[in-house]
């Protein structure tokens, strides 16, 4: 199995599929960097430090990581202050919240994506504001369904993703059809995975609709999408894959 993530992110899905018994090999083929305008950034940060915004929505683990990192540069605490509500994406970015001991007092339940997260906030009362740092290329799904509810909104770019090299023999191998299957986890992974050759006999999994949907577009094939964007989620959808096909499984 490859697992195309960052650096340093790819570790706990591996550890989920040695569990299951698969040998998977993290390759870093995205990069995350600051934001071309980080000015812009710390402007934001400064300003919900100071409870200038009704809510902060984070639709990445990324994000949050970029808005806490810069908070710690300039100083600014608490970076997020107690009478600014939080929304999280889904349980990932929720879990990453929790483990720097912020409160959330918004997630999906089910789905884990920036439209079943804009489906359940709730309209705004007068003057109320939400500031969404995200990444370079995120889209309008959110920013718009809030702006649709009444919210004053701010979006930033938090951070960058860039591709990464890959190494040689990894590409040799995705043509090869030596990974059995690739988890993509992002549509930034989807873009790396996309600009080379792999083989049809890999089975390509997408964590989410959004990175589905930037699969097909990418002319990938993509054989699954988790029910719920989680890592334990994209495994069960492999394994019920290989469930249905069982002659694919032993290629």
């Amino acid at each position: 199995m490859l697992v195309p993530r960052p650096q340093g992110r790819g570790s706990s899905l591996v550890t989920l599929l040695a569990g299951e018994g698969a040998v998977a090999q993290a390759v870093p083929m995205i990069g995350i960097h600051p934001p071309t305008d980080v000015g812009r950034l710390d402007s934001a940060v400064v300003g919900l430090s100071a409870g200038e915004y009704s809510w902060v929505g984070f639709t990445s683990v990324n994000a949050l990581v970029a808005v806490l990192d810069r908070a710690a540069h300039l100083a600014l605490a608490p970076a997020i202050p107690a009478d600014t509500r939080v929304a999280a994406v889904g349980p990932a970015t929720a879990a990453a919240l929790r483990a720097a001991g912020l409160p959330i007092d918004l997630v999906p339940e089910h789905g884990g994506s920036a439209a079943t997260l804009a489906a359940i906030w709730p309209a705004a009362h007068a003057g109320e504001s939400v500031l969404l740092p995200q990444s370079e290329i995120a889209g309008r799904v959110l920013a718009d369904g809030l702006q649709a509810r009444g919210f004053r909104l701010e979006t930033v770019t938090a951070y960058r993703t860039l591709p990464e090299p890959l190494p040689p023999s990894v590409a040799a191998d995705l043509g090869a059809g030596a990974f059995e299957a690739v988890l993509l986890t992002s549509p930034s992974t989807v873009r790396s995975v996309a600009s080379v050759p792999v083989s049809p006999d890999t089975v390509l999994g997408a964590i989410g609709h959004s990175t589905a949907a930037a699969g097909t577009a990418a002319g990938l094939r993509i054989a699954y999408t988790a029910t719920d964007p989680t890592d334990s989620a994209l495994i069960a959808g492999l394994a019920a894959f290989a469930h249905r096909h069982p002659r694919r499984r032993q290629t």
